[in-house]
């Protein structure tokens, strides 16, 4: 239960972010928890189900999408047939776990249909066609010059067809070379959403507890949440300081790892962070500043790698290039193996999408933009109301500045709103994630092909068609990783 007053007679007061941490000397008479503005305690049972109810929708939902995820991920991973895909293999190397030898060794289409299929490839390409590359990123293609002897469309194996005497460029991947997925994405923001609506239902129920029962400690399923975080935001540092390292050998990590970093800066002003640690309030502010300080580093870093996984081609060879395979691989190529594999283009990661459209609302990038800016907006909204306009309110007067402060603080909808509200987007976006996986049982084995019409070769990368858990490279740490938000 929080103190709303007490009598400056009954307490010792030191200033504690936007409220008052108090020391009870009458601790037999009621409890010194303090909890934020909002939600406030009411006595209305009405409202009082009903948020609880809210905290609750959001935690089932949450699990049971989770659930959906890992049911997902076990059938891809253990149930699809990969007989014919010996990923130990020198075949391997060459078409991945895609049917691209099944296409590659069809008759082509007639000459003009080939022609055509190189030229819409050599369009809306440039920075890839001025290097004299281009790439098959989706199902279709699509002719816009209405020709009548022309085609409108072409499907993949239909272009993958017209390289049939391209020369089949073999490689191994690297950790770089798998683009982000939709399950990958979504458990990420997910499992950090999970944790923090359970930290919320805790503070609801503590906001309702006995006045005179003792602030209560750090309980033992909150300590198994704060490791989590821990570890992930460890973790996360070590992976973003290697892609910095050798960003053509590890990938980019996630883009949300910030917020536990945001939350627990928030929450150590209150119960039951502030319990444990209310007789080193020096503690508790260097604590609180270092935790929003790298929030901030990391909400800078996290806009850095959102702006490159925009990108629809990795800015960096993702795959090494199998110089001793290259003359036993079918085709013929005008270039020699040196040439073949200084041709850096030919080994980048190109994004493959199983849907047409221009906007695929199964993008995780997408969904993972959208929660990232509704986060973004309450974290900075918080910063200009609780300060900025504070300051202008007060005339930049210290003193009025503290008071304005506390009276903008009462209307701050805090750590609740904003992972409510970020919870909400995340179910949207945890259903989106679901219908994709369903619908991806449908998926062939498509994949994103790099074509030099230079050297005439032709790289085939892997096939996203099962979320890449099909595919035995590196399986265990990547699935691993996809629960500690790295």
């Amino acid at each position: 239960m929080p103190r709303y007053h007490n009598s400056s007679s009954e307490t010792d007061s030191y200033e504690f972010e936007y409220s008052t941490v108090e020391t009870n000397i009458s601790r037999d008479e009621i409890n010194d928890c303090k909890f934020p503005a909002f939600p406030a305690r009411t006595e209305n049972k009405v409202v009082r189900r009903a948020t609880t109810g809210a905290i609750w929708f959001g935690l089932v939902v949450l699990a049971s999408l989770i659930g959906i995820a890992v049911v997902v991920i076990v059938l891809f991973a253990v149930k699809t047939d990969n007989d014919g895909f010996d990923q130990n293999s020198s075949e391997y190397a060459l078409y991945k776990n895609s049917m691209f030898k099944d296409c590659y060794n069809v008759p082509p289409p007639v000459v003009n249909n080939c022609t055509a299929i190189e030229s819409i490839l050599r369009l809306g390409q440039d920075d890839i066609v001025a290097q004299n590359f281009g790439y098959v990123s989706k199902l279709n293609i699509f002719d816009s010059t209405n020709s009548e002897t022309r085609k409108s469309s072409y499907d993949w194996c239909e272009v993958v067809s017209c390289f049939n005497e391209f020369k089949i460029v073999p490689s191994s991947p690297r950790p770089s070379a798998f683009w982000a997925t939709t399950i990958g994405a979504y458990t990420k923001a997910a499992m950090i959403f999970l944790f923090a609506l359970w930290q919320l239902r805790k503070l609801q129920k503590a906001l309702y507890s006995n006045r005179r029962d003792p602030c209560k400690k750090i309980e033992w399923d909150v300590w198994a949440i704060m490791a989590w975080d821990m570890i992930s935001a460890v973790w996360w540092w070590i992976d973003f300081g290697r892609h910095l390292n050798n960003p053509t050998e590890f990938p980019a990590p996630g883009m949300l790892s910030w917020v536990p970093l945001w939350k627990y800066g928030y929450l150590i002003s209150f119960h039951p962070y502030s319990c444990a640690i209310e007789h080193t309030p020096t503690t508790a502010w260097v604590t609180k500043w270092t935790l929003y300080t790298l929030a901030v580093v990391q909400w800078i870093a996290s806009v850095y790698i959102w702006k490159a996984s925009a990108d629809t081609v990795s800015k960096y060879p993702t795959y090494e290039c199998l110089a001793s395979q290259i003359s036993a691989a079918p085709g013929i190529s005008t270039c020699s193996v040196d040439q073949i594999c200084s041709r850096e283009l030919l080994f980048h990661a190109y994004h493959f999408a199983f849907s047409n459209e221009v906007m695929d609302v199964k993008d995780p990038n997408l969904g993972v933009f959208v929660v990232f800016i509704f986060l973004t907006l309450g974290f900075f909204y918080r910063v200009y109301m609780l300060n900025f306009f504070a300051l202008v309110e007060s005339g930049f007067h210290m003193e009025r500045f503290k008071k304005a402060k506390q009276e903008m603080y009462k209307h701050d909808f805090g750590y609740a709103g904003s992972i409510g509200l970020s919870a909400f987007i995340s179910i949207i976006f945890g259903a989106l994630t679901a219908a994709g996986a369903i619908m991806a049982f449908q998926n062939a084995r498509e994949a994103a092909v790099a074509v030099d019409w230079a050297c005439q070769t032709v790289h085939v990368t892997l096939s996203p068609w099962r979320y890449y858990f099909d595919v035995q490279y590196q399986l265990p740490l990547r699935a691993v990783e996809m629960w500690f938000n790295v």
